[in-house]
């Protein structure tokens, strides 16, 4: 499992040195700490940038972070064991690390390609429709869902919060 995180940790370096990194994780797990309203999400999927304002710090052993929920700060820890995927969202380049992969989404997501009722899962990632929640105060935070909504704001418009149920 180390050699795992080492891998989550130096892909995640990578990706932020070159710009924003999706980070897909099962917030169900107790050593998870993100606000209350999103504990029981298998899928959060929350978007980062070395431009942060607010402290952000990527360690071997996770990713400690104040993010803005519905213009709300929260210290956030997100432990390399709870994330099972990380990309690039503008390309979808990146990794499912299918050892972490929670079992209900992978049920869900193989049930949904027998029947052949799937959304087209990109790269290995199960399709997750995304829900706008607030708006952010300061812009200077985002979580973000792995598919963009159609509201008018041009891609690069990092002003808004996104969390995927």
């Amino acid at each position: 499992m180390e050699n795992e995180n080492k891998n989550k940790f130096d892909l995640l370096i990578h990706l932020l040195g070159e710009g924003d990194a999706m980070v897909c994780l099962d917030a169900r797990l107790p050593e998870v700490d993100v606000p209350e309203m999103h504990k029981d999400n298998s899928a959060l999927s929350l978007i980062f940038n070395l431009g942060f304002k607010r402290p952000f710090d990527v360690q071997e052993d996770g990713i400690y972070s104040t993010l803005a929920f519905g213009g709300r700060p929260h210290d956030c820890v997100i432990p390399f064991e709870a994330v099972w995927a990380i990309y690039e969202p503008e390309n979808n380049k990146g990794q499912v690390w299918e050892e972490s992969f929670p079992k209900d989404l992978r049920l869900k997501a193989e049930a949904d390609a027998e029947s052949g009722s799937g959304t087209g899962a990109k790269e290995g990632l199960v399709s997750i429709e995304p829900s706008e929640v607030d708006k952010s105060k300061t812009g200077t935070t985002q979580a973000k869902a792995s598919k963009p909504q159609k509201s008018g704001r041009s891609p690069k418009d990092r002003s808004y919060l996104r969390v995927v149920r």
